[in-house]
């Protein structure tokens, strides 16, 4: 009975746990946001690509995006996009290099941005924003 009671308790704990997938091609960047998300308490999710993401069927539990613009294949503007045409948009955060294009489109589309290069706080206040937002609308 103990094992049982133990089980449900940590499966409650789970779920309260706020996932944050982050997409980025560049494996140190996509390792320092991973070791950032997780020292604030969220559970990171590390994907390569917007494909290995999509595939991957994480983004049911995915509490907040984190994707970079500059993707070669797919973008995270695409990606989001992509998400929101499927019925399943996610709270997300698009890191950009500021170029002219990047930012009109991120704009344009009122989305949350992060300008490279970008501090620790600013990333996890837009985080617990996103989160928040998300939490609220549910």
């Amino acid at each position: 009975m103990q094992a049982k009671a133990s089980l449900a308790n940590l499966m409650r704990v789970a779920h309260t746990l706020d996932v944050v997938s982050i997409v980025n091609a560049d494996r140190s960047v996509r390792e320092a946001l991973t070791d950032m998300v997780f020292s604030a308490g969220y559970v990171p999710e590390p994907f390569e690509s917007a494909d290995e993401f999509l595939k991957s069927g994480r983004r049911l539990i995915t509490s907040c995006l984190i994707a970079d613009m500059q993707s070669s294949v797919m973008s995270g503007f695409e990606l989001f996009h992509h998400l929101a045409a499927s019925g399943g948009a996610i709270p997300t955060i698009l890191l950009t290099d500021n170029s002219e294009d990047d930012m009109r489109r991120v704009l344009q589309a009122g989305l949350q941005f992060l300008s490279k290069p970008f501090q620790r706080s600013e990333l996890l206040a837009c985080v617990r924003s996103q989160i928040m937002n998300r939490n609220y609308s549910l």
